[in-house]
């Protein structure tokens, strides 16, 4: 009997490749339903994948422990795994893959379906609150009782998103046997800004951003960037928010730079405005920059110049906005948290694990797979794409 603890993408990929093998499984999960962080994932669509699988996606201490997995389920083992389930994919941006129906039920249902037809048993409502060794398998303490099993797959997943069940668990039971965790934080995740940016809440750019850290650029991303009433937000900010939040953690002071016109060069874009002064007319600074900037962020950006109308700006004025225009600086003092995050950054060291097998190097017969791990990727897919390929290659491992 192999033990599956949490119905997550990991632990569902997991069960379904141990049972193809003839293994007896069963999946514990705390909740009641099945697969909520799936059904979450991609706004509700579901981002299977993505057509560009590198090991630079991947990140932790040491994130080469990827390797293995991503070699053996890759982007055309992963689409051929889905098809067989009945899902067929279409391309969004950036290389992104979704399922046909662009529903993340459709996943869910269909990977239910497959271990239901594999005859994998779930127990749902059922927590997991300790493993202990016994012989040659383990006790799993389940609401009370106890269960023999031979071998134990965790894929309890990190504590992103607690409102969708997420716990703890999995690093208190690695721990209970002997294994190291690195310290986690929230990754994909808001920004929290020292500045008072309620009056650009809700504007939205496509520019660049810095991470600084004592002034020096540590990470950097382009695309979408939303300004709110706590900070920032959007897919650039989502990028760079785990080098942002392991700084954090580590209590360094913390910046970011936004190049809000990333397009223009500074000689450019001063070339430009200093074009666009001959037809101002005596409009104020931020009625000039209206219909070249978002009319609020024009505003915002106008305090800081001095109370002249558009015509009066000299060259040191005019340097002055192109600086305040590309250097755009918030100081971060924190992330939104686990609430909002999309992923875990940290948990099981990876040292302890091998990364053919996903077993414990501490304990024969236990396996980890998913967020569980000190593995984490950048948006996009690649953070399910490592949830199925590490269950895959634990499910085909556990059985030998």
């Amino acid at each position: 009997m192999i033990a599956v603890i949490g119905a997550g993408a990991s632990g569902l990929v997991g069960a379904i490749a141990a049972a193809r093998k003839g293994a007896k499984v069963c999946i514990y999960e705390k909740n009641s339903k099945i697969g909520r962080k799936i059904l979450a994932t991609g706004n509700g669509r579901c981002n299977i994948t993505n057509q560009n699988i590198e090991l630079s996606n991947f990140h932790g201490q040491q994130p080469f422990f990827v390797n293995s997995s991503i070699k053996r389920f890759n982007t055309f083992t992963c689409k051929d795994f889905f098809t067989e389930l009945g899902i067929e994919m279409v391309e969004g941006q950036k290389g992104r893959l979704y399922p046909k129906s662009l529903q993340s039920s459709s996943v869910v249902e269909l990977l239910v379906y497959e271990c239901k037809r594999l005859g994998v048993t779930f127990y749902l409502d059922s927590e997991v609150t300790n493993i202990t060794k016994k012989g040659e398998g383990f006790c799993l303490h389940v609401n009370e009782k106890s269960l023999h099993v031979n071998k134990v797959l965790v894929a309890t997943g990190g504590l992103a998103m607690p409102s969708l069940g997420s716990c703890d668990s999995g690093y208190t039971f690695a721990k209970n046997f002997g294994h190291d965790i690195v310290p986690t934080h929230a990754s994909l995740v808001q920004l929290v800004c020292k500045e008072d940016l309620k009056a650009i809440g809700g504007v939205k750019v496509e520019g660049m951003i810095e991470v600084l850290e004592n002034g020096q650029s540590i990470s950097s991303a382009s695309g979408d960037i939303l300004f709110t009433n706590y900070g920032i937000s959007g897919s650039a900010v989502l990028d760079i928010s785990r080098v942002a939040g392991h700084a954090l953690l580590h209590n360094r002071a913390l910046h970011v730079k936004i190049d809000l016109l990333p397009e223009y060069s500074k000689e450019q874009l001063k070339n430009l405005l200093k074009k666009r002064q001959k037809n101002s007319h005596g409009k104020s600074v931020a009625l000039w920059l209206d219909g070249f900037i978002n009319s609020k962020l024009a505003s915002f950006i106008a305090k800081e110049l001095p109370k002249k109308s558009a015509d009066e700006l000299n060259i040191k004025d005019i340097t002055k906005l192109v600086y305040a225009l590309k250097n755009f600086q918030l100081k971060v003092t924190d992330t939104k948290g686990y609430k909002t995050a999309e992923v875990t950054a940290g948990g099981v060291s990876v040292d302890q694990i091998n990364a053919q097998t996903l077993e414990s190097k501490l304990q024969r017969g236990l396996y980890f797979s998913g967020e569980v791990l000190d593995i984490d990727a950048d948006c996009g897919g690649y953070n399910l794409h490592w949830a199925w390929a590490s269950g895959y290659c634990a499910g085909n491992e556990i059985v030998k």
